[in-house]
C-alpha cells in the first residue's frame, strides 16, 4: 500500500502514475513512500508467521463529484490508511497487491462507483506492525485491507492462475549497472517520507515533470522493481534477473512507455531504453502464469 496522488491529467498518464505508486503529481512535485510488495508471493515461514492485525475503526463514504479537480490518493500512515476517490475494483487490487487487469468478476458498479476510505489501528497493532521489516509490513497491511473489504463490502474472492503475455526482467548484455546497498546502512540521511522522517530501506521516491519521471530508490529489490514496472506497462513483469540483493539506483525515463515511440523530450529515453542503458537490465516479451483475483461476491457498503 503506497501513496499516490494525481491531479487532473489525461487518463493514460493517470494510469501510469497510479500504477507506479509512490508518486505526487501537480505539475512538478515530490513525495515518497514504500513501493508495493509483488503479488502472490509463495508462502514461507517468514510470511505465515506474521501477526494477524485488524483496523480498530474504519470510515467509508461514497464519493460525490462536486465539479472540482479529481484527486486520487492512497496513503499509509503509522496508525492506518486513507484512500480517496477509488473504485472497488482498484481497492481490491491494492488489497491483494495486483493490478486492475488481474481483478475479474466484478459487477459494473464496482468499476464506476468511487469511495473515500479511512481506517486506523490501535496502539498494540501499531507496535506489532512497527517491529516488522518493510516487506512484512506490506504483507500485513494487505491482509488488513483484505479483512476490511470482507467486513464492510462482504467481499469474497478466489485465486486463479492464467497464462498472459508478460515481460521477463533480465540482466542485459554487459551485466547490471546497479549499486548494491550496504546491509548496515540505516539510511538516516536518505530519502524522506511525508512526515519528513528518514524512510529507511525499501523506499522509492519519484519526481515528475513534462519530460518524464526520475525514480530514486534505496535498498530496493528486483522483485519490487518488477512490481513497479508491471503497473507502468499495464502488463505483468516477472523478475528473472537472479539478483537476490537490494540496490540503490536512479532511473530517468519518458512518460511514453512504448518500445519504439520517441519520447516527448528527445533527451529522455523510453522506459525500455532507460532500463538497459542506465541499469543494465532488459525487458523481454514472453508468456507466463499470472495470479488473477476473481470476485465471487461484493456488496455496496453501509456508510458511516
Amino acid at each position: 500500500m503506497t501513496e499516490r496522488i494525481v491531479s487532473p491529467l489525461d487518463l493514460r498518464t493517470m494510469r501510469s502514475l497510479i500504477a507506479l505508486g509512490s508518486i505526487a503529481f501537480a505539475t512538478t512535485c515530490l513525495h515518497s513512500q514504500q513501493s508495493p510488495t509483488p503479488a502472490a508471493a509463495p508462502a514461507t515461514a517468514a510470511t505465515t508467521d506474521l501477526p494477524t492485525l485488524v483496523y480498530d475503526v474504519a470510515s467509508i463514504h461514497k464519493f460525490k463529484p462536486d465539479g472540482g479537480p479529481m484527486i486520487f490518493y492512497t496513503k499509509t500512515n503509522p496508525d492506518g490508511l486513507a484512500i480517496s476517490h477509488i473504485q472497488i475494483k482498484s481497492l481490491v487490487g491494492l488489497a491483494y497487491g495486483v493490478n486492475d487487469y488481474q481483478v475479474t468478476g466484478s459487477p459494473e458498479w464496482a468499476s464506476s462507483d468511487m469511495y473515500d476510505v479511512s481506517a486506523k489501528m490501535d496502539e498494540p497493532a501499531m507496535e506489532a506492525l512497527g517491529a516488522l521489516s518493510p516487506e512484512q509490513k506490506d504483507l500485513v497491511r494487505q491482509r488488513m485491507a483484505q479483512t476490511l473489504l470482507a467486513d464492510r463490502f462482504k467481499l469474497a474472492v478466489h485465486h486463479e492462475t492464467k497464462q498472459f503475455p508478460i515481460y521477463a526482467l533480465v540482466v542485459a548484455k554487459g551485466g547490471p549497472k546497479l549499486h548494491e546497498s550496504k546491509p548496515d546502512d540505516d539510511y538516516k540521511n536518505g530519502l524522506k517520507g511525508f512526515d519528513g522522517q528518514a524512510g529507511g530501506k525499501g523506499m522509492m521516491q519519484m519526481r515528475s515533470d513534462s519530460g518524464g519521471f526520475l525514480i530514486t530508490t534505496q535498498a530496493f529489490s528486483m522483485d519490487r522493481l518488477a512490481a513497479q514496472l508491471s503497473g507502468q506497462l499495464n502488463s505483468h513483469v516477472q523478475n528473472h534477473t537472479g539478483m537476490a540483493g537490494t540496490y540503490d539506483f536512479t532511473l530517468r525515463f519518458s512518460m511514453n512507455d512504448s518500445v519504439d515511440a520517441s519520447a516527448s523530450d528527445p533527451s529522455v529515453p523510453s522506459l525500455f531504453t532507460a532500463l538497459q542503458d542506465q541499469l543494465g537490465l532488459k525487458l523481454e516479451s514472453t508468456k507466463g502464469p499470472v495470479d488473477v483475483i476473481v470476485i465471487d461476491h461484493v456488496e455496496r457498503p453501509s456508510e458511516n
